[in-house]
């Protein structure tokens, strides 16, 4: 646990608090309706890819992002080091329960990419979660490879890819909600607001990262 001594909350930090708690009840909104839209049926077939690329981009790497995020108050009482662990474990998980979910659509349709915007935006995502896992295991090896690789030019390039990554992620569940058939008969209001509710937990996540790659740049420029 953190020993810094308890200081004043600003008004920032309090509404950061408060963007935090939405953007939960928004990730916990989103992934338990696809778990039960998915789960109540034979989970298989596009209803495993629903499943496992919702759980792993929108739950666990969404939560994996925001463990350093000023506003968590699930991560702010932990030092840094508990703050890379858990970074490292979610994002190891979601990412590869969402390359996973990916996969199993690319074997579906013996490998042959849709010309749904959905499917283009989903193998992209694929395609920069892959090497974000890989740059990330190098930045989280990069005090040992200081003297091959700048650790804070690692950093950097493993932020941007995976905010990169989490984005287009985010963008083909939204368009996954029209143009994939398990979703229709929900209703269309309803698949709106979900399609909704994503934009604004792909928004509110993104803030701890874009904060993150405003200090690298800086110390980059600096």
């Amino acid at each position: 646990m953190s020993d810094e001594k308890s200081k004043p909350t600003s008004l920032l930090q309090h509404i950061e608090s408060a963007l935090y708690v939405i953007n939960q009840l928004c990730i916990g909104f989103v992934t338990i309706w696809v778990s039960w839209t998915c789960l109540r049926q034979d989970l298989s077939g596009i209803r495993l890819h629903a499943w496992l690329v919702t759980f792993g981009f929108v739950f666990l790497m969404a939560e994996g992002m925001m463990c350093f995020y000023d506003g968590s108050w699930l991560t702010v009482r932990y030092s840094r080091k508990y703050k890379t662990a858990f970074h490292v474990v979610l994002q190891i998980l979601g990412g590869g329960m969402g390359v996973a979910g990916c996969l199993i659509q690319l074997i579906r349709d013996d490998w042959a990419i849709s010309v749904t915007l959905h499917a283009r935006l989903g193998f992209a995502a694929f395609i920069l979660c892959l090497i974000s896992l890989l740059s990330g295991l190098v930045a989280f090896l990069a005090r040992s490879l200081s003297r091959t690789i700048s650790p804070l030019v690692n950093k950097t390039f493993h932020v941007v890819l995976s905010f990169a990554a989490f984005v287009i992620a985010m963008m083909a569940q939204f368009y996954g909600y029209t143009q994939t058939g398990i979703f229709r008969g929900q209703g269309q209001d309803f698949v709106v607001l979900m399609q909704v509710v994503t934009m604004v937990l792909m928004v509110l996540t993104s803030i701890g990262a874009i904060k993150s790659l405003y200090q690298k740049f800086g110390s980059l420029a600096s």
